[in-house]
């Protein structure tokens, strides 16, 4: 267990930026064993970044959801990997706090350092036991980060309590490390060194305390949400959580843009021997990945300040949630084509495996492929609330 470190966002940021080349030098160990190098996780630890959302009454520094996206953008511009288990933990350290004080007790009361991750697919329904719910066995999938996580948080349809009860809801469950088996099936392309793998769990019994009502998560109304005072707690999930898995691409976009703006000026072309940098097309390309990602990072960024204020100020959040959600999507989607121009015009050598661009290439459409950036989906949830045939939030 490492010692509290109160940091401002200055403060974070720089560790970040300073830790960053670090990480770069170990991204193909990192995709080799597919998950973080445990020296990287003891970096990060040490760093106080994982603990950067923990509220200040468990010694975390309660910094503001911007600061979040902007750490996790920075360890992207070196690895995809490292930068998307970072964000998984430090969105978690935003998750647990949703939850009861006695949960919160459980998984930090002992050890202030204490990580958690999610999965949100697979598992059966659990059956209400005395004192809470038990598993009796299944398999959840896409854990990121799981092989270094404390605790994990499942989530499941749980039936009624009742008869008086009309319909099941969705919980998740909150499950410290040793009641699950880590599963090795996490072989991908893109974001190999996540260790996204899954879990099984087998005759588990959950208290109620470390159960948490969805529903209540995405109207903002959790138990955590009324225990500790930052508005930031009391966030809806779906106009907050996304942004920790959108900020890698941006990361992993600038990361690229680096590197192809270093290479590019090396290179001539092969017949002329002119320097590519002063070709106009290039030049005009790399205007327009850059604005590209400008724009992109100016719709996340705005999405983490507009939610705050809209709950510091008691205003609706419908709009909000719909909006964030259509931004998210599209800064994503902006993302994957500045990283996809920079990488077609890189030229074959490109492509070996030591080069960092086409692991930034396979990063990024990995990010892009998680269901929350659903593009479609988000944005005609967007248009449905537009043109007033629904609220956009039913889906």
């Amino acid at each position: 267990m490492t010692t509290a470190i109160a940091l401002t966002s200055t403060d974070a940021v720089t560790r970040a930026r300073d830790l960053a080349p670090i990480f770069a030098e170990r991204a193909e160990k990192t995709e080799d064993l597919r998950h973080l190098p445990d020296e990287t996780m003891a970096d990060l630890l040490d760093s106080g970044l994982l603990r950067i959302s923990q509220p200040s009454y468990w010694g975390g520094s309660e910094l503001s959801l911007t600061t979040h996206v902007e750490v996790v953008e920075e360890l992207g511009r070196a690895c995809g990997a490292t930068a998307w288990t970072a964000g998984v933990y430090i969105s978690h350290n935003w998750n647990l706090a949703l939850f009861s004080p006695e949960a919160q007790q459980d998984v930090w009361g002992t050890n202030p350092d204490a990580v958690a991750c999610t999965s949100a697919v697979g598992g059966p329904s659990p059956s209400w036991v005395d004192g809470g719910v038990h598993i009796a066995e299944g398999t959840w999938t896409f854990l990121s980060g799981v092989h270094h996580a404390d605790w994990i948080v499942v989530n499941a349809v749980l039936p009624p309590r009742s008869h008086a009860e009309d319909r099941p809801s969705m919980i998740s469950l909150l499950v410290p490390k040793g009641d699950y088996e880590i599963l090795d099936d996490w072989h991908t392309a893109a974001l190999r060194g996540t260790g996204t793998s899954s879990v099984r769990l087998e005759n588990v019994f959950v208290p109620e305390h470390r159960l948490l009502n969805f529903s209540d998560q995405q109207a903002g109304t959790t138990p955590g949400g009324k225990f500790h005072a930052h508005p930031m707690y009391r966030a809806p999930l779906d106009a907050t959580w996304p942004a920790y898995l959108a900020a890698p691409a941006l990361g992993v976009a600038r990361g690229a843009i680096d590197a192809w703006v270093e290479r590019t000026g090396k290179r001539r072309n092969a017949y002329t021997g002119t320097p590519i940098s002063e070709q106009p097309a290039t030049q005009t390309k790399l205007g327009e990945v850059t604005a590209r990602l400008d724009a992109a990072r100016l719709l996340i960024y705005r999405a983490m300040e507009t939610v705050t204020d809209q709950v510091e100020t008691g205003a609706a959040l419908g709009f909000v949630r719909v909006r964030n959600r259509r931004d998210f999507s599209f800064a994503v989607r902006q993302a994957v084509h500045a990283v996809e121009d920079v990488f077609l015009a890189s030229g074959a050598s490109s492509l070996s495996t030591r080069s960092s661009i086409q692991r930034h290439w396979r990063d990024v459409h990995g990010v892009a492929q998680h269901a929350m950036f659903d593009y479609e989906r988000s944005l005609s949830a967007w248009g449905r609330r537009t043109l007033g045939i629904t609220d956009g939030l039913d889906f």
